[in-house]
């Protein structure tokens, strides 16, 4: 490179008047455009190559490069990742769906059992938390009992969330030898940092939930597929059909993905002769196929071994999937603009629609190593928008997917005239900017001190010890603490956890009926936005009367929580509120003038 660049400089110093620059500088624009685009023909037929070779050629040295990128993406996924979790205060995390993740864990410490006795989900994300927790804190399983089940829950929900973060930068790295086999090493990097600092993606890794764990074997997936389409070995086919299998035992809609090595296996039917077309697809279909399903009983025995436990999970997530939850849906009644909505935020917005144009690009132009890419990312948010469950992170598979497709068209202005490049470059920071900047306040406000926590401080100063506080529903996730069983209605009745009810004061529940709420007439009533947002926006009566009620009863005594977030055009799904929930107290206007009063 010196060498060249040495070149330039002597023809420029022979060159003589304004024309040697201009033809400088066309050289340069010349080299720079070679060295940012694609260094490989686009059209990849099967090599014979030996396999040796094939990965020597296919996992190109980048160490230094591989390293900065996990640098970066542990750093905003690490950061903040202790918010909510239990304390002194709260039995259960600040996060609805993480004490599941824990299931497994919980089977094995106090029963010796491996079955999880939960099938919502896969068995192998609560496998994979079983294993942290093992690894990192076996002794609390042989000394577990009712005095160290809270620390247990504390640093066991840790380790969840430290499964999700390695799964967030397991799959920055996957992204980038992804993208590496297709474009240079600057697009590759430029293409990973999208992810690396794609504020849903770095939300949820802080979540010990299955969606980020999900996305890694999804991009595996993709990442096979692509050898696939260049190398058509038998090989490839085993590992893309595992990694869809995987991917289908951590979520079990993961296993859409499978279609994108079928549609690479396809595509290679050209590069054979025409009488072997139809049985060599037939046998790779077979593999891949075969090798999901064993991936997939290898790493959730339980669905089989447990069918009649399982059955019931596994229907009624199908009907959930189907039926939904009447005031979200009603509230956000058109599922592809409830998630084009949350992937266009800002942060997103412009790599989506760069997204966009390289589908329809690859479509067109018929790319064969993007096309697998193009035909899950399109199957897949087809099936999130159907579903009448309205949830932003459903989209977090989708991300590998979107961040890839989107550099394409940014490639191909790469490689046209200087107006284009200048073009191109100027994306790459409207890209890169806005992530970045919303990438940061996430994590800083997962890192500042929790709403919930102040709120509670203000609720016990108002309320003296003889009166009540009300609620719409048990305490959960979503309000402060006021008993230090945090975990709903349904964790509450549990004979186990029933033992930790340690209420702060009395409690009064009035779900949203205002005539429960003249009846009990609690002292300060807490409200949070979990319990109304969705009803007001529907446009629910209930939900409208209970809140008209409530004003009028009650003054708000203080607001805590929202959404930490600037320049959010819109309303985001309820995942983006779980860390900082918008909590209002409010104290009646008219107490009574006994003492006893509640």
């Amino acid at each position: 490179m010196l060498r060249l660049w040495g070149h330039y400089l002597l023809r420029y110093l022979v060159s003589s008047g304004r024309a040697g620059v201009s033809r400088l500088g066309e050289e340069i624009d010349i080299y720079l455009a070679v060295k940012l685009t694609i260094e490989e023909p686009p059209e990849i037929v099967v090599t014979s190559a030996s396999p040796t070779e094939q990965r020597r050629s296919f996992l190109s040295p980048d160490p230094f490069v591989v390293i900065g990128l996990v640098i970066v993406a542990a750093c905003v996924r690490i950061w903040g990742l202790r918010w909510g979790l239990p304390d002194s205060t709260h039995l259960f995390s600040y996060h609805p769906d993480e004490y599941h993740s824990l299931r497994g864990l919980l089977s094995l410490a106090l029963n010796g059992d491996l079955n999880p006795h939960f099938f919502n989900y896969g068995s192998l994300y609560l496998y994979l938390v079983s294993a942290a927790g093992v690894l990192g804190h076996g002794a609390l399983i042989s000394w577990l009992s009712l005095e160290t089940i809270p620390e247990a829950l504390r640093v066991w929900t840790l380790d969840a969330r430290v499964v999700s973060a390695l799964a967030g930068v397991l799959t920055v790295v996957t992204v980038y030898v992804l993208s590496r086999r297709i474009w240079s090493r600057l697009l590759a990097v430029f293409c990973t940092l999208l992810l690396a600092l794609a504020p849903l993606h770095v939300l949820n890794s802080h979540y010990g939930t299955v969606d980020v764990t999900q996305a890694l074997f999804v991009a595996l997936a993709l990442l096979f597929s692509v050898r696939l389409i260049k190398w058509g070995r038998w090989q490839d086919c085993v590992w893309a059909g595992l990694m869809a299998g995987l991917a289908a035992s951590t979520k079990y809609n993961g296993l859409v993905v499978v279609v994108a090595p079928l549609t690479a296996i396809v595509l290679n039917c050209g590069n054979k002769a025409r009488g072997h077309r139809a049985a060599d697809a037939a046998r790779k279909m077979l593999i891949v196929l075969g090798m999901a399903a064993l991936g997939f009983a290898l790493t959730s025995p339980f669905t089989f071994l447990a069918w009649s436990e399982a059955k019931g999970d596994i229907l009624f997530e199908f009907k959930h999937m189907r039926v939904g939850e009447p005031l979200a849906v009603a509230a956000e009644p058109n599922g592809f603009w409830f998630h084009a909505k949350n992937l266009l935020a800002p942060g997103a917005g412009p790599i989506v629609i760069l997204a966009l144009v390289g589908w329809v690009m690859v479509v067109v132009k018929r790319h064969r190593q993007l096309l697998p890419i193009a035909v899950f990312a399109c199957l897949w948010a087809v099936m999130i928008s159907l579903a009448n469950v309205r949830y932003a992170r459903y989209e977090v598979a989708l991300l590998p997917a979107l961040v890839v497709l989107g550099t394409y068209p940014l490639a191909q202005l790469l490689r046209g005239s200087r107006c284009y490049r200048w073009a191109g470059c100027l994306l790459v920071v409207v890209c890169a900017v806005p992530a970045l900047l919303w990438t940061g306040q996430v994590c800083s406000g997962l890192a500042a001190c929790d709403p919930r926590a102040e709120a509670l401080g203000e609720i016990l100063r108002v309320t003296p010890a003889e009166a009540r506080i009300g609620l719409v529903r048990e305490p959960w996730f979503d309000v402060p603490p006021v008993d230090y069983c945090n975990g709903g209605a349904v964790l509450r009745r549990n004979p186990l956890w029933r033992l930790y009810h340690r209420p702060m004061r009395e409690l009064a529940i009035t779900d949203l009926d205002k005539r429960l709420l003249s009846a009990q007439a609690p002292r300060t009533f807490v409200l949070s936005e979990f319990n109304s947002r969705a009803g007001l926006r529907a446009g629910d009566a209930k939900t409208t009367a209970f809140v008209l009620a409530l004003l009028t009863s009650y003054e708000r005594q203080g607001r805590y929580g929202g959404l930490p977030l600037s320049f959010v055009p819109w309303e985001l799904g309820s995942d983006w509120l779980y860390p900082w929930p918008e909590i209002q107290i409010f104290v009646r206007k008219h107490l009574p003038s006994a003492a006893g009063g509640k």
